[in-house]
């Protein structure tokens, strides 16, 4: 049963979390997937970074490339929070993502 769940979340576009502490909702693109690691971009200077610790949870929508499959709420885990210096995304946390 976990591998056919797992299955239907392989192909990730994004995820939106409701943050209790800030009244707001966020929504950021998935990068990877549930199979093997996912991880979100978020920029340095935004409000929500403050409330992701590594460990926290929180339920988290997420959504399909796939139209047919429908957005799921699931509990998630924050697994890390790397900060970007240079590249592409400087200025960025790389936030790691777990299922629970």
């Amino acid at each position: 049963m976990k591998d056919q769940k797992s299955h239907k979340f392989d192909k990730l576009k994004s995820v939106e979390v409701f943050v209790d502490e800030l009244n707001s909702h966020y929504q950021f693109k998935v990068w990877g997937s549930a199979l093997t690691s996912m991880f979100v971009l978020v920029k340095e200077d935004s409000e929500v970074i403050g409330q992701f610790d590594v460990g926290k949870t929180f339920k988290m929508k997420y959504y399909s490339q796939e139209p047919s499959v429908p957005a799921k709420d699931l509990e998630t885990e924050i697994k890390y929070l790397n900060k970007i210096d240079e590249g592409r995304f400087k200025g960025h946390y790389l936030t790691g993502l777990q299922l629970v």
